[in-house]
């Protein structure tokens, strides 16, 4: 995984709303320049809209 990968990552784990938006414009802007894959940038866009769609609080649901 590359280093920018992990840098969004790490990010996103303390995240609030604010910074997840950032976050997903930032993964789409490191895939658009090659920094991430199209894997990785999945994972943070799904990531980043669990925070966003308040996620944490729905993982008892499922």
């Amino acid at each position: 995984m590359s280093q920018k990968f992990d840098a969004l990552k790490e990010k996103l784990s303390n995240a609030d709303l604010g910074q997840a938006k950032e976050v997903m414009e930032q993964a789409k802007q490191a895939h658009e320049d090659g920094e991430i894959d199209a894997t990785e940038k999945k994972e943070l866009m799904e990531s980043a809209k669990s925070v966003i769609g308040g996620g944490k609080g729905l993982g008892g649901i499922f």
